[in-house]
């Protein structure tokens, strides 16, 4: 999973996101996009339901949801997709 806690000063824990391309630590969710996706039973292929270009905390949490740091990571990540549609 590309999300994990760490805790800050006060003990509170605090969420790290990670893009799900390249493994860039999310800083400011702005830029942000966020993949949501449905599994195809029978298969590992997945179904890209969304694309937010806003950040979305809640929608950032799920399981389904792939976080992406740019453009060109979305335009990479949506690539391998097709290409496992076309395969």
């Amino acid at each position: 999973m590309t999300i994990s806690s760490r805790n800050c000063r006060k003990g509170a824990p605090i969420m790290d996101f990670l893009c799900s391309v390249c493994g860039k630590r999310q800083g400011e969710p702005q830029g942000w996009r966020l993949v949501i996706e449905l599994g195809k039973p029978g298969s590992e292929i997945r179904n890209t339901l969304f694309i937010l270009d806003h950040w979305d905390e809640k929608k950032a949490l799920e399981s389904n949801t792939a976080r992406l740091c740019s453009s060109e990571c979305e335009e990479k990540y949506l690539a391998v997709r097709h290409q496992q549609l076309v395969a």
